[in-house]
């Protein structure tokens, strides 16, 4: 007789957590040279055409992980009270939680250098998210009467353009002392300066 009981099958979620955790562990302990479709289906235990039905590209699929994984902190971030708090602190607050890893940030230089379309529309999407997040932080300030003028998108994306060109260009690390003085040196009298415009 047939033995009809087979092993059950991992569903689509837990598929996808073992693939998404293997391309962030190959990047971090490997290096982005080595995130390949080939790499990943090993030590995800599936196979390079499962990959290839939902992903044009080992660099995509990067994306998708590290959304993954800061789907919960974007989450949070998202909802701050930026209410109870002077527009310095919320700047300092908000510019901590925009970080990333040597590894991943090295893929995307890298992606960049080959013109990688890709990469380009995860900027635009970075962008969005990062004036969304200004925005709500500045309205703050003017229901505080902290500022009574707008600001440029230009203005409201030089912290996060600056500390990405720390991250990746200058690859120094991106302290809470570094972001104060980000914050108080450049920041904030960019924001100011917007009143006599």
């Amino acid at each position: 007789m047939v033995n009809s009981k087979r092993a059950p099958r991992k569903t689509n979620q837990e598929l996808n957590e073992r693939i998404f955790s293997a391309t962030i562990n190959i990047l971090n302990t490997e290096g982005y040279e080595q995130v390949t479709f080939n790499n990943i289906a090993k030590e995800a235990g599936t196979s390079r055409p499962v990959l290839y039905r939902h992903w044009d590209s080992a660099f995509e699929l990067l994306l998708a992980a590290e959304d993954y994984f800061d789907d919960e902190e974007e989450d949070t971030f998202e909802n701050l009270d930026f209410s109870d708090h002077s527009l310095r602190e919320n700047l300092i607050v908000s510019l901590s939680h925009f970080d990333g890893s040597q590894s991943f940030l090295r893929a995307i230089l890298i992606e960049l250098g080959n013109d990688n379309p890709v990469v380009h529309k995860y900027f635009a999407g970075l962008h969005k998210q990062q004036l969304y997040i200004m925005e709500r932080m500045l309205s703050a300030a003017q229901l505080k009467n902290e500022i009574k003028h707008t600001v440029t998108d230009n203005v409201k994306l030089l912290p996060f353009n600056l500390m990405l060109y720390q991250a990746m260009v200058d690859q120094n690390p991106v302290t809470k002392g570094w972001i104060e003085n980000l914050v108080d040196t450049i920041v904030l009298p960019a924001i100011m300066d917007q009143q006599n415009k």
